[in-house]
């Protein structure tokens, strides 16, 4: 059982306390009566202060700690006790303070919890992303060895570290100025010429701002959401794909690549029209070449997609030595597979003359050849996963037939205009004549 005992506190008299038996042992000063000492069973000594708050409607009883002896002395945890006796009085209760303080979120442990109790739970394919641009636009670059062949990892030249700055500290007019200046910025092309301004990666630091301070709103903090309200630069929609008369020598280029595993990344990224991502981290336990579907467990959209195969894809996957589970692309990589070929990508778009192509435009360009083949905008997003509120019902219900039809009649076109794949010569059908009937 712990106890309590009066006594007036000396240097001598608290060296003399043994520890406590079990619990803690609490003393009180007669100089400064709310003043008090606790000695617990491993011997250790802290002063408090203890008062009683009787401003609420019910009386609560409060404990400031002040300091732990023999580094504290009595002397000094009497005058530290008075002064915080002096806040009660005022009626400015120093615990509360205290409490309220230590509640404080940094910018940085407000990203934390967002990614640890929103991001990575949802699944979202978009963490790596998100955590790239908090890391280079807004938080601290953490010391990472740099890669063997990559570039160093640095700030952004228009980037801020608001890591340590409190959710509180950070305005409206901070987020302003930080968007504006990101998006004022132009990229550097590989050639060293400027590129265009980078307000899609302002927008996108924009868009990690709302959304940390959003999910801090939904768990607690009482502050204003200072990204809220800023518009984002326009985007202009990006409608690149490849053309006809470009297909025959970017093949031409892919086939002079000396990497199979790059050569068969781009041909499914093309033929598959699935994200960059998808196609990197397949795994084959969701891929049936027997019934020629591949089930991407994890969209951009949230939900899993069950993709048709054309049979030029199920080929190259049947190239690719089938196996029970784990990566199409595997790789000595962090993730266990193949990354971003980014500079592979941008040799192969110069040698096709096509060095404004991006990767993403592959999955465009499957799009964009089902359209000029007359197929439907229902079953072109359903090909692309796209999650359209006023088709998710139609989607629902779309036979998986006239998606794989669609994707052929595209695939087979671009081959066929790429010159790698014969055009199919339809045979003239001849009328039967009935007998007795006299010829024209």
């Amino acid at each position: 059982m712990a106890r309590a005992s009066r006594f007036r506190f000396s240097k001598g008299a608290l060296e003399r306390l043994p520890p406590a038996v079990s619990g803690r042992d609490t003393y009180y000063d007669l100089d400064v009566p709310k003043l008090a000492l606790r000695v617990t069973s491993a011997g250790a000594k802290t002063f408090y202060v203890i008062t009683r708050d009787r401003t609420g409607e019910q009386s609560k009883m409060f404990w400031l700690k002040i300091g732990t002896f023999p580094d504290c002395t009595v002397e000094n945890a009497r005058k530290l006790a008075t002064v915080e006796l002096g806040k009660f009085s005022a009626g400015d209760n120093p615990v509360i303070t205290k409490r309220k303080a230590l509640a404080r979120l940094t910018l940085e442990q407000a990203f934390e919890q967002y990614m640890e109790l929103h991001a990575i739970p949802k699944g979202r394919k978009r963490v790596d992303d998100f955590r790239a641009i908090w890391e280079r636009c807004i938080g601290r670059m953490p010391a990472t060895e740099r890669k063997r062949h990559g570039r160093a990892r640095t700030k952004h030249p228009a980037g801020v570290d608001w890591s340590a700055r409190y959710l509180d500290e950070i305005t409206s007019a901070d987020v302003r100025r930080l968007h504006a200046q990101i998006g004022a910025t132009r990229k550097t092309l590989p050639d060293g010429s400027e590129g265009p301004h980078q307000r899609v990666m302002a927008n996108s630091a924009l868009e990690v701002l709302r959304s940390v301070y959003q999910r801090a709103i939904e768990y607690g903090y009482q502050g204003d959401n200072p990204a809220s309200g800023i518009r984002k630069f326009q985007k202009n929609k990006r409608d690149r794909f490849i053309q006809s008369a470009e297909l025959p020598a970017f093949f031409a280029a892919l086939g002079e690549d000396t990497s199979e595993d790059f050569k068969h990344f781009v041909l499914l990224a093309l033929l598959t029209g699935a994200r960059r991502t998808n196609v990197l981290s397949a795994r084959w336990q969701d891929i049936n070449l027997a019934e020629g579907t591949w089930r991407i467990p994890d969209t951009k959209g949230g939900e899993p997609l069950l993709l048709p195969l054309v049979p030029e894809a199920v080929e190259i996957l049947k190239q690719r030595s089938p196996k029970r589970e784990g990566y199409v692309f595997p790789a000595e990589s962090k993730s266990g597979h193949m990354t971003p070929p980014k500079k592979r990508w941008q040799a192969l778009a110069k040698r096709a003359g096509v060095a404004d192509i991006r990767i993403h435009d592959l999955r465009r360009s499957l799009g964009s050849w089902q359209a000029i083949g007359g197929a439907s905008l229902v079953v072109i997003g359903r090909t692309l996963g796209h999650k359209s509120p006023d088709a998710t019902a139609i989607y629902a219900r779309l036979s998986m037939d006239p998606v794989r039809a669609a994707m052929e009649s595209a695939t087979s076109a671009m081959l066929v205009a790429g010159g790698i794949k014969a055009p199919v010569k339809v045979m003239p059908i001849r009328r039967k004549r009935k007998p007795g009937a006299r010829g024209g």
